[in-house]
C-alpha cells in the first residue's frame, strides 16, 4: 500500500516532468521559428495534411496571419501550385507529393506560385526533406523568378524574329517533329502548311531603301497575323519568306482558302511608302510518310509555280 509521502513525491515528479516537457517544447518551437525565420526564402514544416510551421516570409507571401488561418483555408501547400509546362502542378504527383519529392534525386523541381502580397507570379525550386522519426517534412522554396525571367528572354530571342516579332526558323524546326509525330500517330491530326513571299521585294529595297523594306515586312506581318487564328503558327522563314502552319486538323482545301484570303488582304492593304504589295503562295498538306524536308520541298515547288505563273496567286500541291 502506497504511503501518503510516496504519493506526494510521485505527484511532484509528474508535475515537474510536465513542466520540463512544456519548457523544452516551447524552447523547440521558439528555436524552430527562429530557424525558419532566418531563411531568406519561404520555409515550411508540414505533414501530408497539415502545416505545422511557416516562417514570416511564407506567411506574408501567402497572405495569412498564422499557421492556423492557413490550415483553415488550404488543405496543403501543394494545392497552391499553379499548372504550367515545366512546373510541378497541384495534380502532378497526387497526395504523396511530399514523399515523392523527398525521395527524388531531382534537384531542379520547379513550382509556380501566386503571391498574395502583390498578386505577382513567382517561380521556386522546391526541396523537401523528411524530418527523422516523424511524418513531418521540411519544405524549402528557393526563389528563381529572376533566373526564369532571364531564361524566358533568352528563349524568346532565340525563337523569335528580331524584326517582326513572330517565330523564326529555329522555332519552326523545333515544332515540326511534334506536328509530324501527331500526324503519323493520329490520322485526324494531319496538318497543312502555307509558304509565301513578297513579289519583287528586291525592287522595293532597291527603290526605297532597306529601312522601307523592313517597314513593309513588319506591316505585312501585322496584316497577316490579324487574319490568322490564335492556334496557327506564323513564322518568318527568312528574308521576305513566311510560313503558316495550320495547327488544328485541316484539309488542303482549308489551307488553300486561307492562303487566298491572306493574298487578298495583302493586295488590298495600302502599305506606307510603297502603296500596293502582292505575295505569291504555295500550299500543301501532310501525307503519310512525309518528312520535314519532303513537305518543305513540296510547298516550295508550289510557291515556285505561283511565281512562274505570274505571281500574286495561290498554288496547291
Amino acid at each position: 500500500m502506497l504511503t501518503t509521502e510516496y504519493i506526494i513525491l510521485y505527484a511532484i515528479f509528474i508535475v515537474l516532468w510536465i513542466l520540463i516537457a512544456e519548457y523544452y517544447s516551447r524552447r523547440y518551437k521558439n528555436f524552430l521559428t527562429s530557424f525558419l525565420d532566418s531563411s531568406n526564402n519561404i520555409s515550411i514544416i508540414t505533414t501530408p495534411t497539415k502545416i505545422i510551421n511557416i516562417n514570416k516570409k511564407g506567411l506574408s507571401f501567402f497572405g495569412t496571419e498564422s499557421v492556423k488561418s492557413f490550415n483553415a483555408s488550404h488543405y496543403s501547400v501543394g494545392s497552391l501550385f499553379l499548372e504550367e509546362d515545366g512546373c510541378l502542378g497541384k495534380h502532378s504527383l497526387g497526395k504523396n507529393w511530399l514523399k515523392k519529392i523527398a525521395n527524388s534525386r531531382d534537384e531542379t523541381i520547379k513550382v509556380k506560385l501566386l503571391s498574395q502580397e502583390n498578386q505577382e507570379h513567382y517561380y521556386f525550386h522546391i526541396k523537401v526533406t523528411r524530418i527523422t522519426g516523424s511524418n513531418q517534412y521540411l519544405v524549402l522554396f528557393h526563389n528563381i523568378t529572376k533566373i526564369e525571367g532571364e531564361k524566358k528572354k533568352i528563349i524568346k530571342l532565340a525563337e523569335h524574329d528580331a524584326l517582326t516579332g513572330i517565330y523564326n526558323r529555329v522555332k519552326l524546326n523545333a515544332l515540326f517533329p511534334h506536328f509530324i509525330f501527331a500526324a503519323n500517330k493520329f490520322s485526324q491530326q494531319k496538318f497543312s502548311i502555307i509558304l509565301f513571299d513578297i513579289d519583287h521585294f528586291k525592287a522595293i529595297n532597291d527603290t526605297y531603301g532597306h529601312n522601307v523594306g523592313d517597314s513593309v515586312l513588319t506591316e505585312l506581318t501585322y496584316t497577316v497575323k490579324n487574319a490568322l487564328r490564335e492556334e496557327d503558327v506564323f513564322v518568318r522563314w527568312g528574308g521576305e519568306e513566311f510560313v503558316v502552319l495550320l495547327k488544328t486538323p485541316s484539309s488542303i482545301e482549308d489551307a488553300y482558302r486561307l492562303a487566298s484570303r491572306l493574298r487578298a488582304h495583302i493586295e488590298e492593304h495600302p502599305f506606307l511608302h510603297v502603296g500596293q504589295v502582292t505575295c505569291s503562295f504555295g500550299v500543301t498538306q501532310f501525307r503519310a510518310g512525309d518528312t520535314q524536308i519532303i513537305i518543305l520541298e513540296r510547298v516550295d515547288e508550289a510557291l515556285y509555280e505561283a511565281k512562274e505563273n505570274g505571281r500574286n496567286q495561290v498554288v496547291a500541291k
